[in-house]
């Protein structure tokens, strides 16, 4: 999975003037961290590989409704993430010497993540908008306790405001940014491919 400011980076760019529920829905699926069996079943990791785009396609035409934000962003952070596990994760497992590769992944994903932070000026101000949010904005069908809904926003607002890590030197600024930018033109032909009702809804894709 991509790190939480590499979902809200692309949400924020895929959508001009993005509500905030649809920001919480590029971000929110991250919340059960906590529970890998859950966090795993809700982004479609538990089925096989080839399988796994029809799984979040014939979710999201039985479960959501992309006229409302917040679906409409979940879908993006599934898709975005399905690019992810079969692009970047992908390269770094191979090229990792030895079986526990989680460990150093997400440490280089953190690098990624508070680097881009810093890149991005939007970021203070979206974080805070986001901290306490109408729980009307991410009302869904997607399993999301409230409880880890307000500590994920409330550890992610202060982690990727108040801390700086060195920059990653696997997950590069070069290598997010192109990431972030295919993925963004790769949803709006899946959009259009799938659902294309709602491709005119990325406009930047």
């Amino acid at each position: 999975m991509p790190a939480t400011m590499m979902h809200l980076a692309a949400g924020y760019d895929l959508v001009p003037n993005a509500t905030d529920a649809f920001l919480l829905g590029c971000i929110l699926p991250d919340c059960v961290d906590h529970d890998r069996t859950t966090k795993d079943h809700l982004h479609f990791r538990d089925v096989l590989p080839q399988i796994r785009l029809q799984s979040i396609i014939t979710f999201t035409k039985d479960k959501l409704d992309l006229s409302r934000d917040f679906d409409f962003g979940a879908l993006f952070h599934f898709y975005l993430d399905y690019l992810w596990d079969n692009g970047p994760q992908k390269a770094h497992r191979k090229s990792f010497e030895g079986e526990n590769w989680f460990p150093a992944y997400r440490k280089e994903l953190s690098r990624a993540g508070s680097s881009l932070a810093g890149r991005r000026p939007w970021t203070k101000d979206i974080l805070f908008r986001l901290q306490d949010p109408d729980p009307k904005l991410y009302q869904s069908p997607l399993p999301l306790p409230e409880k880890d809904i307000r500590e994920f926003l409330d550890f992610n607002c202060h982690w990727h405001t108040e801390v700086r890590l060195p920059a990653s030197e696997y997950f590069t600024d070069e290598l997010v940014d192109s990431f972030l930018r295919r993925s963004r033109r790769a949803f709006g032909v899946f959009l259009q491919d799938f659902f294309p009702a709602w491709a005119a809804r990325a406009v930047n894709s």
